[in-house]
């Protein structure tokens, strides 16, 4: 699919979180990176939201002390204001399952290879 650009995503949380909101954690960021960078491209490539890859690991530290982390590693061409939408509905995700918004957020732009 020529234009579609997938974001690999890796969110690191604390220990002590089951897989079931884990899982919950991973479809809600997946959601948001969907509305926000539009890797389906306004419907036309609808079957391109499976490809956003979105893990979450357990990592020791505590919520507000470096977690959780998100790193968004996207290809260039993103706006500024997608990016920004993108952090939002990120923390939005965190406050609903983790009730927190202090979530590191990191979107790299990475050229293809």
């Amino acid at each position: 699919m020529e234009g579609v650009k997938m974001p690999i995503v890796r969110v690191d949380i604390p220990h002590g979180y089951t897989d079931a909101h884990k899982e919950r954690l991973r479809q809600g960021i997946k959601n948001a990176i969907d509305q926000a960078l539009d890797p389906a491209q306004q419907g036309r490539h609808p079957e391109a939201r499976k490809w956003i890859y979105v893990s979450v690991h357990e990592a020791l530290g505590k919520i507000g002390d470096g977690l959780p982390t998100v790193t968004i590693d996207i290809w260039p061409g993103r706006s500024q204001e997608q990016k920004d939408l993108c952090a939002k509905l990120i923390c939005d995700v965190f406050e609903t399952y983790m009730d927190t918004r202090d979530v590191y957020v990191l979107l790299r732009t990475t050229e293809a290879v």
